[in-house]
């Protein structure tokens, strides 16, 4: 093996460990979230209250919310009552929820995050377990 193989071979292997390192270096981190749900009581009367509290943590960079919302039967969900929209965080919701028809009422949280504090668009990032109310 001549000089000029031995230095362009050395040279490869050096460009290759420092393409490898910079890739190892600049892979984003995951970002970590959790959501708790909780809801009760699971049985009340027609016109009854059901308290209803919903927590996120977030750690990525975007403003996140995390909201409480309702549905009965097999209806669309809607939304009761949200946090104010913080960024690197998550937020609590606490509200209270009126049982004004019979039937199944549903509660659930959802964690959103948007790019600002006023996105009108916000993209869902979790969803809590479902807790149903039965309401007499």
């Amino acid at each position: 093996m001549n000089h000029h193989h031995r230095r362009t071979l050395q040279s490869a292997l050096i460009g290759a460990l420092a393409v490898t390192s910079l890739g190892i270096a600049t892979t984003p981190a995951s970002a970590k979230s959790s959501l708790a749900f909780s809801a009760g009581p699971r049985s009340v009367g027609r016109g009854g209250l059901v308290h209803a509290t919903g927590t996120a943590s977030d750690d990525n960079r975007s403003f996140n919310k995390v909201c409480v919302q309702r549905r009965w039967g097999a209806g669309a969900w809607n939304t009761v009552k949200c946090s104010k929209p913080v960024r690197h965080a998550g937020g609590t919701v606490n509200t209270a929820v009126r049982a004004a028809y019979r039937g199944r009422l549903q509660l659930r949280a959802v964690l959103f995050e948007g790019r600002s504090a006023h996105d009108k668009h916000p993209r869902t990032r979790s969803v809590s377990r479902t807790v149903t109310v039965k309401v007499h």
